[in-house]
């Protein structure tokens, strides 16, 4: 029996996936008959990891990992034989960091070793190299409405030696199993992007990704937005060329289950909204420019802004929340885009007694009536150590549906460094539409709306601008981890 194992690469970052290509090959002159070694019940092919992160070497094999997995034993399931004729190969494919998590940079070697049916054989070792980077802050991408176990897309930047790196991983909401929390599934290098890359954001949707529908991912260089979805690569991307740099891109970018990337902007100088429009098709052969495809004047800079989509039953409307700085207190903006992108100014509302607070970042949220629901966490014109959330809703067509609502929060211990407010948009939940909250302060400690006594601090530095998911079981924040990158924590 020969062993061998192929790698994709030689080279991976601190946070990137490995997969190993196994194959097992009969080359002795007879049939053998053995446990089949890629099922979950075996115990029969193990592999064997040597490096910094474990330097006596640790072994590992799917009975394991499906055990470790399931919480429990799963003793008494026998994994069925299959038959190998002479020349006939076995193949799969072991992910390696689900396996055996590498968080140490360094170098590595990798070994399997298959003992049955009265074969011993190991295979020659592969080795890797694990290089550590330094993660910028992350995006993330979520499928409004998307229910239990829906799938949230990350995206950042990694820096490398001298390069930079757009990464990609996927978490998934596991809550209800056992309290685990949003885990990560898988994580890449989507590729090398230009060097002064920046804003790298994952959008939101609408919609399930499924048939037709692309994913896209978004960064920019300068002057210059620039995307990734099928037929595009990190040297030939999609990409709109502004007349200078934008003072800001609105998160998120948003993606409708057309093929459509559409992302908010506030141009330079900060005194006009737009909205640039990309679009693309699995089946698509050509990279074609993006277009804009609305713009409105504004009146004043905004300090806070947001932008979310219409559920995918009412259409795909975009709304977009503007806040700016008023005499005596916050105006509201209401922005609506029609499904070609039109931007038409709604409403606004002026609300007295209020000061924003640095880096706040509203929650907006649409109901399935159309409703569009607002949030801010800001702070009392006369008391400024005092956090107030406001609430404000609009209707289906976009005008002011009634006052807004303020709740005072809390006493500032220390100046806030940034804040968010974001509504819960599970579907069929009993706190759908409920609204949670974040302040993040300028010693790097943390108040929120569960919080009830002092403030806490967080396991791992915060991402900002902050991140705060409102999801099955509870309210979760995006942590920049050192080495590894985005992680969410429990609040």
């Amino acid at each position: 029996m020969r062993i061998q194992l192929r790698l994709p690469k030689a080279q991976l970052v601190t946070s990137e996936d490995l997969d190993v290509r196994v194959l097992l090959s009969n080359e002795s002159a007879t049939p053998l008959e053995l446990p089949d070694p890629f099922r979950h019940a075996d115990q029969s092919l193990t592999y064997t990891v040597t490096g910094p992160e474990y330097p006596k070497g640790h072994d590992v094999n799917h009975h394991a990992v499906i055990s470790r997995e399931l919480a429990q034993p799963i003793g008494g399931v026998v994994a069925p034989r299959v038959r190998l004729g002479t020349g006939q190969t076995l193949e799969s494919v072991v992910a390696l960091q689900e396996w055996l998590p590498i968080r140490k940079p360094g170098r590595y070697q990798v070994t399997a070793r298959l003992r049955a049916a009265g074969v011993d054989a190991v295979s020659a070792p592969v080795e890797f190299d694990v290089m550590a980077g330094a993660p910028g802050p992350a995006s993330v991408g979520v499928m409004l409405g998307g229910g239990a176990y829906s799938g949230m897309s990350a995206v950042w930047l990694q820096q490398l030696e001298g390069r930079s790196l757009l990464m990609q991983a996927v978490f998934v909401d596991e809550t209800d199993e056992e309290g685990r929390g949003v885990s990560r599934r898988t994580s890449k290098v989507l590729g090398t992007v230009e060097p002064g890359a920046s804003d790298a954001m994952a959008p939101w949707t609408n919609d399930a990704p499924g048939g037709e529908a692309v994913s896209w991912t978004l960064w920019r260089n300068g002057a210059s937005l620039l995307a990734l979805a099928p037929p595009a690569t990190p040297q030939t991307p999609f990409r709109f060329d502004l007349e200078a740099p934008p003072a800001q891109l609105i998160r998120p970018p948003l993606e409708t289950h057309a093929g459509e990337l559409f992302i908010p902007l506030l141009g330079a100088g900060g005194l006009d909204l737009r909205l640039i429009r990309f679009q693309s098709s699995m089946d698509a052969v050509h990279v074609t420019p993006g277009k804009e495809v609305g713009r409105v004047k504004l009146t004043a800079v905004p300090i806070a802004a947001r932008a979310t989509l219409q559920p995918a039953s009412v259409g795909n409307g975009i709304s977009i929340i503007l806040v700016s700085e008023a005499p005596g207190g916050l105006e509201v903006q209401h922005v609506r885009a029609t499904g070609a992108g039109r931007l038409i100014r709604a409403a606004s509302t002026l609300i007295r007694g209020l000061r924003g607070l640095p880096g706040s970042e509203p929650g907006v949220w649409i109901d399935e009536a159309g409703r569009v629901h607002a949030a801010l966490v800001a702070a009392s014109l006369k008391n400024p150590h005092q956090a107030i959330l406001m609430e404000v809703r609009f209707r289906s067509d976009g005008r002011l549906e009634a006052p807004a609502r303020l709740k005072p929060l809390t006493d500032l211990p220390s100046p806030a460094r940034a804040a968010v407010a974001r509504h819960c948009h599970q579907p069929h939940s009993d706190r759908t539409g409920d609204v949670s909250w974040a302040i993040l302060l300028e010693d790097g400690r943390l108040i929120h709306a569960g919080n009830r006594g002092a403030p806490v601090s967080a396991e791992k530095p915060v991402a900002v601008p902050l991140e705060l998911l409102d999801l099955l079981q509870g309210t979760f924040i995006l942590t920049t981890d050192p080495v590894l990158g985005p992680v969410f924590v429990w609040l």
